[in-house]
């Protein structure tokens, strides 16, 4: 572990601010809400304010925090701001918050109940103040969620083969989950990252605010990840609300992860590179594109289940593969351009 660890306060930290950034999450906020509160509750836990930043909803998102929050009978900041982006949101939040600890929590997440007492009875080692959520997809709500799910394995399959208690450092950042889905760390920690943060892209509501923020706070302080420390994710449900994800996540790759020192920035470079080759034979010889892309999509399914994906997980993103790839394939292009923006603007870095 890097001795930079040394940086983190030796205070334990007692209070927690809860930072929500929400854009159109009708439906989803309020059990965001509850489930944070109750892990509260139970963990025995301080929460010195919960902050929801509403970006720019356009449905019922901000009624369905004022009923939730009449319900608890606690008081919700609720600010809201123009769409901006999550970046953006959760930076204004975490600039509100008092608390020694922050949690972010995505709306549609649901933290288990054991969770923040889990992870606040080992505060006390420094070493142990920063913690991403082991996170499961909610499959029985929706199908589509095998798909995320088998991902996650395929990529983290480090830990996804045997899930266990880990603290690791930016020398295997890239070979464990991470993100801000249910991300607990001590708040100056956080304001350091969210300043250091330097995105490569001239859009920040395609800039990534978890794999390159939390790069940061790896080199100096460690990660912790475990079972202990859980939750749900609730995916879209519908297969137009999952190719947009799928588009939005290929744009926000780039800025993530084509990053020099990064795993998979050369692997992503290759996929640019060869794209429009393979565009050019697929308009040349049409015949061959929908065979193709069904061989593929059985290659997509087997390889994940032999790298330790569940079969149903294996078979929905072998069934998806093929239309994800086409949108998260635009998206990265959408994030390359972007990138190219921003060099050509002196506002971002170029990858070496």
């Amino acid at each position: 572990m890097n001795s930079s660890n040394a940086l983190v306060s030796s205070a334990v930290p007692r209070t927690l601010s809860v930072v929500i950034p929400a854009f159109n999450a009708e439906g989803w906020i309020g059990g965001c809400i509850r489930r944070v509160m109750r892990a509260a509750d139970i963990g025995e836990i301080e929460i010195s304010e919960l902050i929801v930043v509403d970006d720019g909803s356009t449905d019922g998102t901000v009624a369905e925090v004022d009923a939730v929050s009449i319900e608890c009978g606690s008081k919700i900041d609720l600010c809201s701001q123009p769409n901006q982006g999550r970046l953006a949101a959760r930076t204004s939040g975490l600039e509100r918050a008092t608390g020694d600890m922050v949690l972010f929590i995505d709306t549609r997440v649901h933290l288990d109940e054991l969770a923040l007492g889990f992870a606040f009875a080992q505060l006390d080692d420094p070493t142990r103040r920063v913690w991403t959520a082991h996170t499961t997809a909610n499959t029985d709500f929706s199908p589509i969620a095998g798909f995320w799910q088998a991902i996650e394995h395929v990529a983290w399959r480090r830990y996804w083969r045997r899930p266990r208690q880990v603290t690791f450092d930016i020398e295997e950042f890239d070979f464990y989950p991470k993100g801000t889905t249910a991300l607990l760390a001590p708040r100056d920690v956080l304001l350091d990252a969210f300043a250091r943060y330097e995105p490569t892209v001239d859009d920040l509501k395609i800039s990534n605010d978890d794999t390159a923020v939390l790069r940061w706070v790896a080199e100096r302080h460690g990660i912790t990840i475990a079972p202990g420390y859980s939750c749900v994710y609730n995916s879209r449900t519908t297969l137009p609300a999952f190719l947009k994800h799928a588009n939005h996540r290929g744009a926000v790759l780039i800025d993530g992860y084509l990053r020099p020192g990064a795993r998979f920035s050369q692997a992503i470079l290759a996929v640019l590179v060869l794209s429009p080759i393979a565009a050019v034979v697929a308009l040349r010889h049409p015949r061959v594109v929908i065979p193709g892309a069904a061989l593929a999509s059985v290659a997509a399914g087997a390889g994940a289940r032999v790298a330790g994906a569940r079969t149903y997980d294996s078979a929905v993103l072998g069934v998806l593969a093929a239309p994800f790839g086409v949108m998260y394939l635009a998206g990265m292009w959408k994030g390359v351009v972007a990138r190219l923006k921003a060099m050509r603007r002196g506002s971002g870095s170029s990858v070496t």
